[in-house]
């Protein structure tokens, strides 16, 4: 009994004070997980699944950007990701996948009423309502809504699909696509997110036409 209290505190203390973890603790499976249980900065670093910063703060503790913010770790070859290259896509999100957020999001089951709406939708109003969609939440900064412009699924594909792109708010986005947060997103770099965002819709509601 003591055994399973003293796993239950320490469970406890790795949630912030809205309930979702900050380090995901080992006892916790990753296919139990879902995105209201975590955070961008969570991490699960004993399975190799990260947070990767650019802090300052991260800067201080590990000598250098781009490695995780909890444990130092350096894999991810960001020049080759921030070449924004289609044709290399593949690559780019095999490396997402390494962060915990992003994982999550590439293995969640959709919900019924984002997969049918989509379903309904069809591929070309889709990608329309998505290419308006990131225009608006992330095309330009916004520091009183950063990190919350786009909601952790909430009944619709493409919140699901900006968080597994890392398009979900500029931090993300100067993170992996290494675009300033200050800068107004150009129509090429919205065309570029708009393709990213379909391909994983596609992906994962294979029913898509």
């Amino acid at each position: 009994m003591k055994v399973i209290c003293f796993q239950w505190q320490l469970i406890k203390k790795m949630r912030n004070k809205r309930g979702k973890f900050t380090r995901v603790p080992i006892e916790v499976p990753i296919d139990s997980l879902t995105p209201l249980d975590i955070t961008c900065g969570s991490t699960k670093c004993e399975e190799e699944l990260h947070c990767f910063s650019l802090k300052k703060s991260s800067i201080r503790k590990h000598g250098k950007k781009g490695v995780c913010h909890q444990c130092g770790t350096d894999l991810i070859d960001w020049t080759r990701v921030h070449q924004l290259n289609l044709h290399d896509v593949s690559f780019m999100f095999s490396a997402m996948k390494n962060e915990l957020i992003r994982h999550v999001f590439w293995l969640t089951e959709i919900d019924d009423k984002a997969r049918e709406g989509a379903i309904a939708e069809g591929l070309e109003q889709l990608k329309e309502r998505a290419r308006k969609s990131l225009k608006t939440k992330v095309g330009k900064h916004n520091a009183f809504m950063d990190g919350r412009q786009t909601p952790m699924g909430n009944g619709d594909i493409v919140n699901y699909a900006q968080h597994a792109t890392a398009t979900c708010c500029r931090k993300c986005i100067e993170i992996w696509h290494n675009i300033p947060q200050e800068k107004l997103l150009t129509e090429e770099e919205l065309d570029f997110f708009t393709e990213l965002v379909m391909l994983y819709s596609k992906e994962r509601i294979p029913e898509l036409k």
